[in-house]
This record gives structure tokens, C-alpha cells and sequence, in this order.
């Protein structure tokens, strides 16, 4: 992508969500959008018939905030099985499970460098295409996908982004580039209200990334200087690790500036019309989220009728319409609410631009030591929390003299390009 032509696209798509933030404004902040309708959303289904007996149980190991209950329910409903989800929020957390309990799982949902960790480590079964015939609603895109070519063992639901995620009333300037976080974290008024997601690779990778290095690199000079990165910012700072709950916390205000994942920022534009999300010059973190059978899974044919069923273009539209992400499932488009399939949720770099996180092999262990002492990091007592100014930015002299005069000098500034 050239750069004039990728700032013009970002500035034309910056417009847009202003516009339709302030349509969307006036959203309940108590009611995710596609909760109202629950009881109409699955009549004239067509569902997958069977020619066996379903099992009476699978347990599936998702994401928070993945899956609704009501699509739990309605396979329960039709074939008999009840759905026992573990939520998970790392995949890292998912490995695990999957290792200390041995056959309690049927289903898992990997990110693709996971996929690959996890097919190498002998995890996932091979799934069998004539069981999971709505596979052909599938974008054509992911079945060239590295981590799993062809998808012998895995079936993408979503795709989803890294991108930075602001609030305009006081966070000032377009995030045209990575090093927007770093210029903007020196705000006073950002102390403990700026954030990172709190997945390793990702905030690994993101501070690899600002370094000038790989988010896959092994060099362990490299990750050293990352992890420092991290630490200086919490302490310096109080940049928080941010979880499941970062889409609430922007919508409350809690964290005014954050790299996040697109649908967690998409949720919160619903919710909070000064919640704007881009995606920075460059490459861009993206990831496909997959459903696998385990590979000591015996309820196979059951596991693989319920990834049929996910498939099912209105049931991956009710998904995505709870979840805010965007689906590999071409066919649930005319079913995803229109306010949705226009924000954040379905921005996606160009191929050429999408930077897949990489399976490291036993390097995976320079990024777990690094991660544990970020995780240690703590900022000083004496780093307070302020105040938010009721009218918005803030220009006064509490922020250092340094970056005053240079943020006053960017707001004075006109912004080339800007809507």
C-alpha cells in the first residue's frame, strides 16, 4: 500500500466513524446490540440435519464475550447436547487447559500461531470436510492461510485486528503511526487511562514492533529490549495490561487510549461517541480466531455438527452481532446489523499489510520469562490518577513543560489530511 494513498483511506474511514459514532451515541451501555431481539433471531433457520445420535455433552474451551448463550441454546435445543463452555482470555491460557486435563475437552478456539503449535504438538484431530458441508461459505482468503493450508484441522470463524482505539474528547491527534502511543502516554491526564492488550504476543509483539523489530523475532537482545519497553511504560506511566474488560472501560472512560482488538473497540463505539478506532500506517497485527476438535476428543462427529451449525450464516451472524468481530463467513453478511458490519469490528488491513503472530517453537519461552516480569511491574504510589477535565483536553501546566509545549503546538497546528 503507498503511504498518500493509506492515509487518505484512514482519514475517509476516521470521517466515516465520526459520522456514525454520533448516530450511535445514544446506545444503552447496559445492552450489547443484538441482545433485544433474542427470542426472533432463530426462526427459518435451516440447521444441519444428522443421520446419528448426537452426544449428550461437549465442552468447548472459547473466548469471553465469544460466543452468546442463545447459540448455545438453540444447539441444545435442536440436537440434544448441552455446551459446557471455559472461557478463556490467552490463548496461552487455552494451551494449558488443554494440557493438564487430557480428554475433558472436545472443542478449542486457537488463534492461527496456536493452530500451529498445537497441530506440531499432536492436539487437534484432522477434521472430516464432508461432516462440515457450510465450510463453503467460507471466504476464500482463509483457506490459503499459512498456519493450516487447506484447513485439514482447523475451520476460521472471525478475523480480527490490533489497532489504537482513542477517545477525541481527550486524546488529541490521529494515530497515523505506532509512536502515536508513545507521544500521547506522556499526557498526564492518560496516567492509569492508557492501556495494552493483556495477551503477551500481543503486547510482546506490539513493543517489538515500536522497537523497529519483528513481533516473531527470537533474538533475545530484542525481546529483552521489548520487555524493558513495557515495564518503563507501566512505571513511568501507569500504562495498565488491559483485558476482556477493555471494551467497558473505554465505554466508561477508564482507558482513554489503548491498542485492543478491533471488535472490543467497535463495542465500545456503540456505547461512547468520542470512541474513535484506526488502524496505523504499516503493518498491522491480525489474527483468525478457529474452532478445532481435540485430538483425544471422543465425541468427534458431535464436535464437528456443532462447527457445522456455527457456520450456518445467521447463527455467525448472531455471533458477530454480539461479539462485534468480523466473520470468515462470507454468507452471514445480509444478517449482521448494519451498524456493526460499518465500525471498526470489519476493518482489516490489505493482505500485504496483515502481520501474522508466528509459532516460536521452544523460543516461546524468552517471550513467557519476559511476560512474567511485566506482569511484576508496578508504578510508583506517588503516579496518581487526575481528575478528567469536565470540558475535555486539557492545556494547562500540571502536564511536563516539554510535552505541553509540544502538544499545544500540534493542537494549534492545522492536521493535513484530517476530515
Amino acid at each position: 500500500m503507498k503511504p498518500v494513498r493509506s492515509v487518505q483511506v484512514h482519514c475517509l474511514i476516521f470521517a466515516v466513524l465520526v459520522m456514525g459514532a454520533l448516530a450511535l451515541g445514544a446506545c444503552n451501555d447496559k445492552t450489547r446490540v443484538g441482545e433485544t431481539d433474542a427470542t426472533a433471531w432463530s426462526r427459518q433457520i435451516k440447521l444441519p440435519k444428522v443421520h446419528f445420535t448426537p452426544a449428550r455433552r461437549l465442552e468447548v474451551i472459547t473466548w469471553h464475550d465469544y460466543i452468546p448463550q442463545e447459540v448455545f441454546d438453540l444447539f441444545s435445543e435442536t440436537y440434544g447436547t448441552q455446551i459446557v463452555p471455559t472461557l478463556i482470555s490467552t490463548n496461552e491460557e487455552m494451551l494449558d487447559l488443554l494440557r493438564k486435563n487430557p480428554g475433558k475437552y472436545d472443542l478449542v478456539m486457537p488463534s492461527d500461531y496456536m493452530v500451529t503449535r498445537m497441530i506440531k504438538d499432536g492436539l487437534l484431530q484432522r477434521l472430516d470436510h464432508r461432516n462440515i458441508k457450510n465450510m463453503e461459505f467460507l471466504d476464500e482468503d482463509v483457506r490459503r492461510a499459512k498456519f493450516d493450508r487447506g484447513l485439514l484441522y482447523t475451520v476460521p470463524l472471525f478475523r480480527d485486528c490490533i489497532g489504537v482505539a482513542f477517545n477525541i474528547k481527550y486524546v488529541a491527534g490521529i494515530p497515523r503511526n505506532w509512536s502515536f502511543i508513545v507521544d500521547q502516554i506522556r499526557n498526564d491526564y492518560l496516567v492509569h487511562r492508557a492501556g495494552i492488550r493483556k495477551e503477551m504476543r500481543i503486547a510482546m509483539g506490539f513493543s517489538l514492533m515500536l522497537l523497529g523489530y519483528s513481533p516473531n523475532s527470537v533474538d533475545p537482545g530484542e525481546i529483552a529490549q521489548a520487555r524493558d519497553l513495557l515495564i518503563d511504560t507501566i512505571k513511568r506511566y501507569g500504562v495498565e495490561m488491559i483485558g476482556p474488560e477493555g471494551g467497558s472501560r473505554l465505554i466508561r472512560s477508564d482507558i482513554l487510549l489503548g491498542v485492543v482488538w478491533n471488535g472490543s473497540a467497535a463495542y465500545a463505539l456503540t456505547n461512547n461517541r468520542n470512541v474513535r478506532f484506526l488502524l496505523p500506517e504499516g503493518k498491522v497485527i491480525v489474527s483468525y480466531e478457529n474452532i478445532a476438535v481435540s485430538a483425544l476428543s471422543q465425541r468427534k462427529s458431535t464436535a464437528e455438527l456443532f462447527i457445522d451449525y456455527l457456520l450456518v450464516p445467521q447463527v455467525t451472524a448472531r455471533m458477530t452481532n454480539y461479539n462485534y468481530f468480523a466473520s470468515c463467513n462470507a454468507a452471514s453478511l445480509p444478517y449482521v446489523k448494519a451498524i456493526i458490519r460499518n465500525g471498526p469490528g470489519f476493518l482489516f488491513p490489505d493482505e500485504e499489510d496483515r502481520l501474522f503472530l508466528e509459532d516460536l517453537g521452544d523460543k516461546a519461552k524468552l517471550y513467557e520469562d519476559a511476560w512474567r516480569e511485566v506482569l511484576q511491574a508496578k508504578p510508583p504510589e506517588s503516579l496518581i490518577t487526575l481528575p478528567l477535565p469536565k470540558d475535555g483536553i486539557f492545556q494547562g501546566d500540571t502536564q511536563n513543560a516539554d510535552f505541553t509545549k509540544e502538544f499545544i503546538h500540534e493542537m494549534k497546528k492545522p492536521k493535513t489530511g484530517s476530515p
